[in-house]
């Protein structure tokens, strides 16, 4: 039971209480809404990061399901450009295939027909075997070619018969004129003949024999001019015959060295296709490191990552990340991002900090933006630690977005609803 005062008071209030206290309560909510229209903070996309150099690390993989034959860079250790790292068992001696490989490697034709072909016929080269057999096959024919040259006995026969038919047809020029002058003190004698049968001082026969002896001389003259052709065009014929031959030396000389080019070309090929399935090569300088356990002998699979590279040169990093679509509008270049790194505590050693530097314009086959982060004081941290790069680096991103204050997002949140009411 209340006092009689205290209903007093609770039933007819002081009119100052109620004019004071409404003022105050507008005033609280008019500083509220004002709070809220100038307070901004900003929205955080989330996603999962890599940091990694400008020239990532390398990852090297079985091509083809094998055993390990052999492993000559330990975990951790130093690798140069092109250096063997480990061998996968073959049919081929490894050996020996870098002994053919290092023989034609900078064979030009010129040293074609020097090639060891005995020495090499002893090499183990399993899967190149068939293509260095087409190549040593091109090498002999090219080189018996060489040695025997088929065309030069008919060459030489074809210079000796046009030498032989010039000086026969010195000697028969030498008669065609002894045989002309012959015809001419014929021909000389008859037309005398003629004249002194016709003053009656010889008789018909006289003149007949004066005219048989004319034409045994013509007959002479004309089988010596038929002869003389007959040597000229047996020249042109062993002339055309010699430049045959050295056509057909010159092609069949072309076809030999193109043909053994072509399977030395072939032969290249299939070292390095060997090379490709069988060597696990480092293609930069830098630092092996091993993913699993590795030993000779021990089974892998094609596909199989076995190792990786990390490069020498990693001064400039940068940050990968991959953004869900329903984020990537938010997103621009410029904005900060926050890294919290799985392998060191942000508690104990703070965040590093980066900047949105692009965003793909579509998405991958997930439905994901790549979108690349850089890191403009490297891996120094907001505790001021420094990390070392030695490895690539996972962890959390968040993504600064821009500043909004919450009138604007209880405003946004308003107006969704209401557009949803009048859809519906």
């Amino acid at each position: 039971m209340r006092s009689e005062q205290v209903n007093e008071v609770l039933e007819n209030p002081p009119r100052w209480l109620i004019r004071w206290g409404s003022t105050v309560i507008c005033l609280l909510v008019v500083m509220l809404f004002i709070m809220a229209c100038i307070v901004k903070y900003p929205e955080f996309v989330d996603a999962p990061i890599v940091i990694t150099s400008l020239n990532p690390p390398e990852k090297l993989e079985s091509t083809v399901n094998s055993k390990i034959e052999e492993i000559f860079v330990q975990d951790q250790s130093e690798v140069k450009k092109d250096q063997v790292i480990m061998v996968l068992e073959s049919n081929a001696d490894y050996k020996e295939v870098m002994q053919l490989k290092k023989l034609v490697e900078d064979m030009t034709p010129d040293m074609m027909l020097d090639f060891p072909v005995n020495v090499a016929a002893a090499f183990k080269l399993g899967e190149i075997q068939e293509d260095y057999t087409a190549f040593a096959k091109a090498i002999q024919e090219e080189l018996l070619f060489s040695t025997l040259k088929p065309y030069d006995a008919e060459g030489v026969m074809a210079v000796r018969n046009i030498h032989d038919y010039k000086n026969r047809v010195v000697i028969m020029k030498q008669q065609y004129g002894l045989e002309e002058s012959k015809l001419q003190l014929t021909e000389n004698n008859y037309k005398r003949s003629e004249l002194l049968k016709s003053k009656g001082v010889i008789s018909t026969l006289e003149l007949e024999n004066e005219r048989m002896k004319l034409l045994e001389q013509r007959k002479n003259f004309k089988s010596i001019q038929l002869s003389l052709a007959q040597i000229e065009e047996s020249i042109l014929g062993f002339k055309n015959q010699q430049t045959k031959v050295q056509l057909n030396k010159s092609k069949d000389r072309t076809n030999f060295a193109t043909g053994s080019m072509l399977m030395l070309e072939r032969l290249r090929k299939s070292i390095h296709q060997w090379e490709r399935a069988y060597l696990i090569k480092a293609a930069i300088n830098g630092r092996v490191s091993y993913l699993k356990f590795l030993s000779p002998n021990q089974f892998v699979k094609a596909g199989t990552t076995l190792l990786s590279i990390l490069p020498d040169n990693r001064t400039k990093i940068v940050g990968q990340m991959h953004i869900a679509a329903q984020n990537q509008g938010k997103i621009k270049p410029y904005q900060n991002v926050l890294i919290k790194l799985d392998n060191y505590r942000y508690q104990e050693f703070g965040m590093a900090k980066g900047v949105v530097k692009s965003l793909s314009f579509t998405p991958d086959e997930e439905g994901k933006y790549y979108l690349e982060v850089t890191l403009p004081a490297g891996l120094k941290t907001s505790y001021g630690k420094s990390i070392p790069f030695d490895k690539e680096l996972t962890g959390q991103a968040s993504i600064v977005t821009e500043k909004m204050s919450l009138a604007e997002r209880i405003l946004n949140q308003l107006r969704s609803v209401l557009k949803y009411q009048n859809n519906g």
